[in-house]
């Protein structure tokens, strides 16, 4: 990392405990975990924790000071507010570089669209990808600091479940290009609307000289942003459109203009992430056939919508995360497939008082997707309803395991997903052990 103690004090307007001599940094950490001999610590105050805590363990592991809101023992640099220093750093170290800069935004598909995008982009570029979900004001400025002289690009997702946040993160990026996959309700117990969801969504494209919407969404169809090349993407409307599909277990196969694509990930709403990945790299001058070949070469993400096979049933980990709309693109994806369906589903959570209408009116379309049997997780997700027989409601996490191995038999398709805070992955681990 090319920083050091004088430079990173200046860029956050620390006060430092003492006069620490003037060294090199190795590296940025909020995590005292993980953190390495010459790191510098970022004392972060969370919902779960608080990272004043955890000094002694810095200092421990060599440390070389942590940033702090209060005064506490030795080797510290004062500030006000911890979280607002990070942002501080990350714009003062991201303007020592000049990587063209992508930001994908939206309320669902970030994480999958980056992963594709940066697939593409790595047959012709040296490229940095956040790494996981790291799309919030901790984790995007967690990537910028891995930046250096060798990054031609710079691939990011940028999250929000409050008004601001994507401008703040925007501003601190500078994308070039900017994307928004789609609007729906995620996060919308946070906004009054999806008018201000959209609002906040496209902040990305203020900073950004080329943007992507998706032409299908109809939150997109009457968006103009004067003064920047648009291109819309879509399965029906858009200058750039997937057609001739075929949706199956293992992927889906699409043509785009004179070419005939395949991507190995489940699901029409995996269709939408790859075209942005073939936008961008056309923009960015790579050629069809290295595309075609990277997005063969992509495999399921963790708890993102990926296909496990197990003791003859067929799991549907899609325990990452829920909302409304990822709730309702999976089962639509899950209603092509044979077999016995299962939906195991948690808590959709920051709907606000909007929570009982999402859950209550998904729950009634559940027959519709085929679906023979529920089991909820979460005092809220038991507003899923019981127009599925049988359905099955639990508060116990072990309870509802216990009783859905056996409950199930060969040739199930079961899909499991919920909110992250409901940590339905859990489920998926013992059920891959059911054999």
């Amino acid at each position: 990392m090319k920083l050091t103690t004088n430079e990173l004090i200046s860029a956050i307007d620390g006060r430092p405990g003492g006069n620490p001599e003037d060294s090199k940094i190795t590296g940025i950490s909020t995590d005292s975990r993980t953190i390495s001999e010459g790191e510098v610590f970022f004392a972060i105050n969370g919902v779960s924790y608080d990272g004043h805590n955890f000094l002694n363990q810095v200092r421990q592991k060599g440390g070389l000071f942590s940033v702090v809101e209060r005064k506490i023992g030795k080797n510290i640099v004062l500030v006000k507010d911890t979280k607002k220093a990070l942002l501080q750093l990350a714009r003062f170290y991201r303007r020592r570089f000049t990587p063209l800069t992508i930001a994908i935004t939206g309320s669902n598909g970030k994480t999958t669209t980056k992963y594709l995008v940066n697939l593409v982009l790595k047959k012709k570029f040296k490229t940095l990808m956040a790494p996981k979900s790291f799309n919030n004001e901790i984790g995007v400025p967690l990537t910028l600091f891995n930046l250096t002289t060798e990054h031609e690009v710079l691939v990011l997702e940028l999250g929000t479940n409050h008004k601001g946040e994507i401008r703040v993160l925007s501003e601190i990026v500078q994308p070039d290009i900017g994307i928004t996959t789609n609007i729906g309700p995620a996060h919308i117990g946070n906004f009054s609307s999806l008018e201000e969801i959209l609002s906040e969504e496209l902040e990305v494209s203020s900073f950004s000289k080329t943007v992507l919407l998706n032409g299908d969404d109809r939150m997109h169809r009457d968006v103009l942003i004067e003064g920047k090349r648009v291109i819309r993407f879509g399965l029906k409307n858009g200058d750039v459109r997937a057609e001739d599909i075929e949706i199956t277990e293992d992927g889906s196969r699409f043509r785009v203009d004179d070419d005939r694509f395949f991507i190995p990930l489940f699901g029409r709403h995996n269709i939408y992430n790859a075209l942005v990945a073939i936008i961008i790299g056309d923009i960015l001058g790579v050629e069809r056939e290295e595309t075609l070949s990277a997005l063969k070469e992509a495999t399921p993400i963790k708890g993102r919508d990926a296909i496990i096979h197990t003791s003859g049933i067929t799991l549907i980990d899609s325990s990452y995360n829920s909302n409304p709309a990822a709730l309702l693109a999976m089962l639509e994806a899950m209603k092509g497939l044979k077999g016995r369906k299962i939906a195991v589903l948690g808590d959709m959570l920051e709907l606000g008082e909007k929570a009982e209408f999402f859950h209550q009116e998904i729950g009634k379309k559940l027959p519709q997707f085929g679906i023979k049997a529920l089991f909820t997780y979460g005092e809220i997700a038991k507003l899923f309803g019981d127009k599925v027989y049988p359905t099955f409601s639990y508060n116990n996490i072990t309870s509802l395991i216990l009783n859905l191995k056996d409950f199930i038999k060969k040739e199930d398709i079961i899909l499991i997903k919920g909110s992250r805070k409901m940590k339905m992955e859990r489920i998926v681990e013992r059920l891959k052990d059911k054999g």
